[in-house]
C-alpha cells in the first residue's frame, strides 16, 4: 500500500505478475494490522519532519518525502475493552478486547512525466477482537496471553486521468486496480509488563511479541489474494504523572518509548526491520463513570527509522 504503483512497470508476463500482486495484497493487509495498533504506531492531524524544529540533520528522524508520505495516509482506530471476569480482586482476569479500524492512502500516481498524474486511492476497513487471560504473577508483574482475528476489507480506486496506462489497462484493471478483496487473520499476542504506582502516578515496563497469520479472497489478483503473514515485538516504556485531580477527573503527563520490530509480510511496506517511536502528551480521564472511555488527550509523537518517520501532533484516546 506506501508503495501502491512500484510494480506497474513490470506488468508485461502474467505468471511473474500475479505473484507480485499476491504478494501486495499480502503486505497491505500485514501492513494495515500493524500501523492500526496504537501501541505500536501513531498518526496524527498534523505531520511535520522533526529536524526543522530541533536544528539537525538525520534523514532517520524524517525526510520530506517520508513526511509527504505520512500526509497521504488517514488512519481513523476505535479500540475497546470489557471485563469477562465478575471478581476484580482475582490474579487472573480475562477481557474481550479489540479495534475498529480504517486505513486510507490517496497518491498522486506519475507513470509519464509528460503527463497529467493519476489517482490512487487504497482503503482497508478492519474489525479486531481477541479474548485475553490476564495473570497476575507479583504485585508488580502480570503476564497477558491473548488469541484473536481481524476480519478485513481491502478496496482500491483508480482514476486514469490520461492515457499513459493505456497498454496495461486489460491486465490491471479489476485485477489490481478499481478492485476489492478480503482477510481473515488469526492473531496470537502476549505482553510481560511490570508496574509501579507512586505518589505522582505510575509507570510500566513492558514487552509484547504479536504474530498473525490468515488468508485472503476477493476479485483482486482473480481471488489470488495470498496469505497475508507476519510478526511484530514491541518493547517500551511508559509513564503516567498526574499533576491535578478534581473529582473523578485526574489530569496526567503521558509519556513513552518503544522500539518495534517488524518481519514477514511487514519489513518491506516499513522499509526496516526495526523503527522507534517516541510520545508525549496531556491526558485527562472523564468526569463520568464509563466502561469504554478511560482518557482522552493531546500530544506529540515521533517515529524513527520506518519509511513513515516523522513527527506528527496526535489525539490520544485510552491510553493505559
Amino acid at each position: 500500500m506506501l508503495v501502491t504503483m512500484s510494480l506497474i512497470s513490470i506488468a508485461a508476463h502474467a505468471n511473474p505478475v500475479q505473484k507480485t500482486l499476491q504478494k501486495e495484497f499480502e503486505r497491505n493487509f500485514a501492513t494495515a494490522i500493524v500501523l492500526s495498533d496504537s501501541d505500536v504506531f501513531t498518526l496524527g492531524f498534523h505531520d511535520f519532519d522533526p529536524n526543522k524544529y530541533l536544528n539537525i540533520d538525520n534523514e532517520d528522524i524524517g525526510t520530506q518525502d517520508s513526511v509527504d508520505l505520512r500526509k497521504q495516509i488517514a488512519l481513523s482506530t476505535l479500540p475497546y475493552h470489557l471485563s469477562l471476569t465478575d471478581d476484580d480482586q482475582s490474579s487472573t482476569q480475562y477481557n474481550l478486547k479489540g479495534r475498529l479500524y480504517a486505513l486510507g492512502v490517496d497518491q498522486d500516481v506519475t507513470v509519464n512525466d509528460d503527463k497529467k498524474p493519476d489517482r490512487n486511492k487504497d482503503l482497508i476497513l478492519g474489525a479486531y477482537t481477541e479474548v485475553e487471560r490476564q495473570r497476575r504473577l507479583t504485585n508488580h508483574l502480570t503476564l497477558s496471553t491473548a488469541a484473536g482475528a481481524h476480519l478485513m476489507h481491502y478496496r482500491n480506486e483508480y482514476d486514469y486521468r490520461s492515457d499513459a496506462l493505456d497498454n496495461l489497462k486489460p491486465y490491471i484493471e479489476g485485477v489490481f486496480l478499481n478492485t476489492d478483496a478480503w482477510a481473515l487473520v488469526g492473531e496470537l499476542n502476549a505482553e510481560l509488563k511490570y508496574s509501579e504506582s507512586v505518589n505522582w502516578g505510575k509507570w510500566y515496563v513492558w514487552s509484547s511479541p504479536h504474530y498473525f497469520y490468515g488468508t485472503g479472497w476477493g476479485d483482486g489478483n482473480n481471488g489470488d489474494v495470498g496469505n497475508p503473514e507476519g510478526w511484530y515485538w514491541v518493547n517500551g516504556v511508559k509513564l503516567f504523572y498526574d499533576f491535578t485531580k478534581v473529582g473523578r477527573t485526574v489530569q496526567s503527563v503521558y509519556t513513552s518509548f518503544n522500539r518495534v520490530d517488524v518481519g514477514g509480510d511487514t519489513s518491506k511496506p516499513m522499509n526496516t526491520s526495526h523503527y522507534y517511536e517516541a510520545s508525549v502528551g496531556w491526558l485527562m480521564t472523564p468526569p463520568f463513570k464509563s466502561d469504554w472511555i478511560d482518557n482522552v488527550g493531546l500530544g506529540l509523537t515521533i517515529n524513527y527509522g520506518s519509511a513513515l518517520k516523522g513527527g506528527s501532533l496526535v489525539l490520544f484516546f485510552n491510553q493505559e
